[in-house]
């Protein structure tokens, strides 16, 4: 749980824990620890976005409901959208998200309603990342680096070409030489050699 919690109006510092409690009569607080924890931190700030126009506090009720869909979309260990292929997503995809919407705070229409601009935002950083994934395993497959291993032995030196090591494999020896074809192949290759010199 982040420690970093701090008083907007006197600037008191406490556990986050401590406003969670004082917010929510101790309802939030165990919703709250459901999150990953490296998320917890940036949800904090997050949670900030859907605070009313009014300035007024968040309801309670709201803000269980906040977190326990945040809860339920980071559990999957997935993000989806409609229309799209889900993608693997991890916690650190979605603090991601946290910051990236936070550093644009300024040009969202505020305030957020529900998580649908987070999922969005966290879709194009899970998709990237998985197309990076993909190009990196063709590209191994492409130059054979993902049948590389160092533990396996070198080739044999037996002089056998790959189709005969191959044919071995397949059906125990390499077949025997037929005398009579091995003859009249040498009694081929005898005749074409004089008639080509004949020709010079």
């Amino acid at each position: 749980m982040p420690n970093d919690g701090k008083c907007a109006l006197c600037g008191y510092r406490a556990p986050v824990t401590s406003f969670l409690e004082a917010a929510g009569n101790g309802d939030l607080v165990p919703e709250y620890i459901k999150l990953p924890q490296e998320l917890q931190a940036p949800f904090y700030k997050y949670m900030a976005l859907f605070k009313p126009a009014s300035g007024r506090a968040m309801q309670n009720s709201k803000s269980i409901r906040l977190i326990r869909e945040m809860v339920a979309l980071v559990s999957t260990g997935y993000v989806s959208r409609k229309g799209k292929v889900d993608r693997p997503c991890t916690p650190s995809m979605w603090v991601r998200g946290i910051e990236k919407m936070l550093d644009q705070a300024s040009g969202l229409e505020l305030p957020m309603e529900n998580h649908n601009y987070l999922r969005k935002v966290v879709y194009q950083l899970a998709d990237q990342a998985d197309a990076g994934a993909e190009r990196q395993q063709h590209q191994q497959i492409l130059t054979g680096a993902a049948h590389v291993h160092r533990d396996d032995p070198p080739p044999a030196d037996d002089g056998l070409s790959q189709f005969e090591r191959a044919y071995i494999a397949a059906h125990g020896s390499l077949p025997e030489p037929e005398p009579d074809k091995v003859a009249a192949a040498e009694q081929l290759v005898s005749d074409l050699a004089r008639k080509l010199n004949a020709k010079k």
